[in-house]
């Protein structure tokens, strides 16, 4: 470890820098959402969207690859083969992934009932995020405000960087 370690305000990302949307909104729009941001290169990784409620209080996150299970689980469901997945003839899966896209986010989410604060030390988020296979960790100030994000990357750098020096 670094001789003096780092807190997480220093690697965190700024909860504005990942899109944000409402629990209400469905399946469909945060899949667009999600999609804008990748093809228009503003995407963090790992590509998620930050669902909030009326009041702007953090519920949770989905990514990309909740949104993949989620179409498998749909289409894979009973004795369907993987291959009848994208299959535009199956109208039987198309009416699947139509129910499936209509669904609220809220469906869907990873609820978040774990959080950094700030002033933590990085070794504590990594821990946290390690033990819990978490890719992504809020940052909540004064256990209210969400101000960032704390991601596996950012822990990658700074670990790697602390034990892997040249």
């Amino acid at each position: 470890m670094p001789d003096q370690e780092k807190q997480v305000r220093e690697i965190m990302i700024d909860v504005f820098e990942f899109p944000h949307v409402p629990y209400w909104f469905t399946l469909r729009q945060v899949s667009g959402i999600l999609k804008k941001s990748i093809r228009g290169g503003k995407c963090l990784r790992p590509p998620a969207a930050l669902v909030f409620d009326e009041k702007y209080n953090l519920l949770g996150h989905l990514d990309v690859q909740d949104i993949l299970q989620n179409i498998g689980n749909a289409t894979l469901a009973g004795e369907k083969a993987r291959q009848d997945i994208f299959s535009s003839s199956d109208t039987e899966t198309a009416h699947v992934l139509s129910e499936l896209s209509e669904k609220p986010v809220s469906s869907f989410l990873h609820q978040s009932s774990l959080f950094a604060d700030p002033e933590d030390l990085v070794s504590k988020a990594a821990e946290l995020m390690l033990r819990n296979s978490l890719p992504i960790l809020p940052v909540l100030e004064n256990q209210k405000k969400l101000v960032g994000i704390v991601r596996s990357t950012e822990i990658f750098e700074y670990l790697s960087a602390a034990f892997f020096r040249a």
